[in-house]
């Protein structure tokens, strides 16, 4: 069902689905195959510290702890945060009046069953008993929800991201899996994670607006499949945006897309894709293309300040990483310009650490024999110049660089000019070296890649959230004039 407007009782319980002091684990089982034993497991061994409730109407222990048959039987000092509810959807309308009597702030349903399979009714009635009584529904058929802050992994999830910056909110289950285990192999840090299913009730608005006020999460990052509340998704984005970047991927918009996006999580066939560019201008939200894109442009904007202006400079040691970058750029409409045309005297500061064949235009060639002593004396003399607004460096290992060495350069550099708030990108393109790298970069909350093109699309979505910001500065200046 549709959401018009952002509901604040529902903002307001959304800290229950992510730090739950008790959650009633709703068909909890005893048998490793099934969702309701998983859910227990996960809980345990991610170390969640809340209570954990078993309801199970044929088992009086499930995982070593006491269940109850129903959710009224859960004794009345024991006062339920949230219900995770895996059971047949035929039993859903029951559990949702025992949860209702009990007083149950939020619930998750992982059942499936609902508007994917053609019973769409069921889900509807089920969503307005659920507003009727103000008990804020996520789901139906959904895979779970968790935060690294709070150790609290729920559903049928594998493991816990890395804790980081940003926000993910997904509709679909697959791809949050996809972003989790990224997050542990490449230190894709995440603040929490959502997996909507078919948003029957919660809407990605909410989660969106809960995300702004959480300290944990610095960029609010949205997979959606379909998007039948933009008036609501708007509001919240346009709420957050000020002071959080909101990034939103849009799926599904292909012919047969359309067709998979019903059968997968209820989405609608919507209009044209260009519809969905002008929902995200409103949105004041930074759309993504790709899910490398997605991922890519979200961990820049949950690390970085944003990019104040076009002038960027980058070091590298390899000229055909300088040209991948300067071409991307230009595609992306922010060509990249001469260190004369950024400030009259850069080039030559930067020359004294450069043999006399090297590069000072702009990508900044420092040449395949550049030691970490010389990319620290350039990065420095770039971060410092008052014209430069953000620091790119590339690194292309040849068999004398030391990779670590300018590695630490790099740390160095955010560490004695973070004052300057000035976007610093990396990226390192070669093997094992360059890999391990990436994490130390990533680790110490320095966006790094393999690709210069990924770098580019980084360096990009800082610029932009700076316009975004911009933009906001000037209406409330003009509210303030006309006042």
């Amino acid at each position: 069902m549709k959401t018009t407007k952002v509901r604040d009782y529902v903002v307001e319980s959304l800290k229950y689905a992510l730090n739950p002091r008790t959650i009633a684990v709703v068909g909890a089982s005893r048998y490793p195959g099934k969702v309701g034993y998983q859910v227990i497991q996960g809980l345990k061994d991610w170390n969640f510290k809340g209570r954990i409730v078993p309801v199970n109407p044929r088992a009086d222990t499930v995982h070593g702890l006491k269940a109850y048959p129903t959710v009224d039987a859960i004794p009345d000092d024991m006062e339920v945060d949230l219900a995770f509810v895996a059971v047949p959807s035929h039993l859903i309308k029951f559990i949702l009046e025992s949860c209702v009597r009990k007083k149950v702030k939020l619930v998750t349903v992982a059942s499936s069953g609902f508007k994917e399979v053609g019973r769409g009714d069921l889900q509807d009635r089920l969503t307005q008993y659920c507003r009727d009584n103000k008990l804020p529904l996520i789901g139906p058929n959904l895979l779970g929800m968790g935060s690294p802050y709070s150790n609290f992994n729920c559903g049928f999830i594998p493991y816990l991201p890395v804790a980081g910056p940003v926000a993910m909110i997904s509709q679909s289950g697959a791809n949050l899996l996809a972003a989790l285990g990224t997050s542990q192999t490449t230190r894709f840090g995440m603040s929490f994670f959502v997996g909507l299913g078919n948003k029957a009730d919660v809407d990605f608005s909410e989660f969106v607006a809960y995300a702004g006020k959480d300290p944990n999460s610095k960029c609010v990052s949205v997979y959606i499949e379909g998007l039948d509340s933009e008036e609501a998704f708007i509001e919240a984005s346009r709420q957050v945006a000020p002071n959080k970047p909101v990034v939103a991927i849009k799926v599904g918009g292909s012919e047969i897309g359309v067709k998979a996006a019903m059968a997968h999580t209820a989405s609608e066939a919507g209009p044209g894709d260009s519809h969905y560019d002008r929902i995200f201008k409103q949105a004041c939200a930074i759309r993504a293309t790709t899910w490398q894109q997605f991922l890519d442009i979200s961990l820049a904007l949950g690390m970085m300040p944003p990019l104040r202006g076009d002038n960027v400079v980058m070091i590298t040691n390899g000229g055909g990483s300088g040209l991948l970058t300067c071409d991307h750029f230009e595609r992306s409409g922010m060509p990249m310009r001469e260190l004369k045309d950024i400030s009259p005297d850069l080039a030559q500061r930067i020359r004294a650490y450069m043999p006399a064949f090297g590069s000072p235009l702009n990508p900044v060639d420092i040449a395949g024999t550049a030691n970490h002593i010389q990319y620290q004396g350039a990065l420095k003399q770039a971060i410092r110049d008052p014209n430069v607004d953000g620091v790119m460096v590339s690194t292309c290992p040849t068999a004398i660089t030391d990779v670590a060495a300018i590695t630490d350069a790099v740390l160095d550099l955010k560490k004695s000019f973070g004052y300057l708030n000035k976007p610093i990108i990396a990226q390192l393109q070669g093997g094992a070296e360059c890999d391990r790298d990436i994490l130390r970069l990533r680790e110490a909350g320095i966006p790094a890649y393999r690709w210069a093109e990924q770098a580019v699309d980084a360096m990009v979505a800082l610029r932009r959230y700076a316009k975004i910001q911009e933009s906001f500065q000037e209406k409330a200046k003009e509210v303030k004039k006309a006042s």
